[in-house]
């Protein structure tokens, strides 16, 4: 089946100022290249994946297609027109942007661009197409219930099945947190205009998680090992430490 790959990077990063200043979170140096090398990286073990649409806002398209020109990375850019914090559609409004590219009986596979994995994404992607036409979400065990309240949170039954979600609780009722790694089939048709349509928060894909959770089946699929989110400074400076 084939899938279009969605990379979500039209954010300002304004917790990471000075450092995004004048240049997206993506494109911070990590290793010998930037954090969205290693974001593509993970993609080109998924053989379904027959295009891929990075969507940016305007003050940092060009940066990104200088970056295309010079990896030769297989990458439409999609500018959304935005130029400040102030402006942006939000990361849902973009994805619906892409969505209206891809071919009509394409699956969507969405990545953060600021999500930093180990495991291989066809793992992720093979478990998400067994329960199609539900749609599927990577999972990690947060380190603690403080660390939990900084992402979105879900409670699971035993088949794996999200029975709730919870964007950044203060008192999360688990530790198990979404990451920005999702798997959405194409039968969830016009879904994400439905939840826009309905006035939800189009600005974090947590909100639109918490919404699709009630409208039926949505799966969370544990992922094994490490996982970075590069929110903070110090995330950032872990991530270079370590990766």
């Amino acid at each position: 089946m084939a899938i279009t790959a969605v990379l979500l990077a039209a954010g300002y990063a304004t917790r990471l100022y000075p450092l995004t200043k004048d240049k997206p979170k993506t494109l911070l140096p990590l290793g010998s290249g930037v954090i969205l090398d290693a974001v593509v990286a993970s993609l080109a073990m998924v053989p379904e994946v027959r295009q891929r649409v990075l969507v940016t806002n305007h003050r940092f398209a060009e940066q990104f297609r200088a970056w295309q020109r010079a990896s030769r990375a297989p990458m439409e850019i999609l500018d959304d027109g935005t130029d400040s914090a102030e402006t942006r559609l939000g990361a849902i409004r973009d994805l619906e942007l892409v969505q209206q590219r891809a071919g009509a009986g394409d699956d969507l596979l969405v990545l953060g661009t600021d999500n930093l994995f180990r495991w291989p994404l066809a793992q992720f992607v093979a478990a998400a197409q067994r329960v199609r036409p539900a749609p599927s979400v990577a999972i990690a065990q947060a380190s603690s219930p403080q660390a939990a309240t900084q992402f979105g949170v879900v409670l699971r039954d035993a088949t794996q099945r999200v029975t709730a979600f919870v964007e950044k609780s203060p008192q999360p009722p688990s530790t198990e947190v979404a990451l920005c790694v999702y798997y959405f089939p194409a039968a969830m048709g016009g879904q994400i205009q439905r939840f826009l349509a309905s006035g939800g928060n189009a600005d974090a894909p947590g909100y639109f998680l918490e919404w699709l959770v009630r409208q039926g089946a949505v799966y969370g699929l544990m992922m094994p090992g490490v996982w970075y989110d590069i929110g903070t400074l110090e995330a950032y400076q872990a991530v270079l430490n370590e990766w």
